[in-house]
């Protein structure tokens, strides 16, 4: 689940923000220009946890937020 959570997010642009919303396919992101919905698909996405980088590959976590736990 990446609901708050400041990511980057790479695929044919990168976006900088804070995750508001996640669904099974897409991140909404809160950036300096409004809110971006983006695909996991095929994307990848650096997830800043403190002073901390975590890579992502978003086809890792084509996944609801409540299913992570499940996996």
């Amino acid at each position: 689940m990446l609901i708050g959570y400041n990511i980057l997010y790479r695929k044919k642009t990168e976006i900088k923000g804070k995750v508001i919303d996640e669904t099974k396919n897409t991140l909404v992101v809160m950036t300096d220009k409004g809110l971006k919905r983006v695909i996991k698909e095929n994307s990848k996405i650096i997830v800043y946890i403190g002073n901390r980088e975590v890579k992502i590959r978003g086809n890792d976590i084509m996944l609801r937020p409540w299913e992570y736990a499940i996996r």
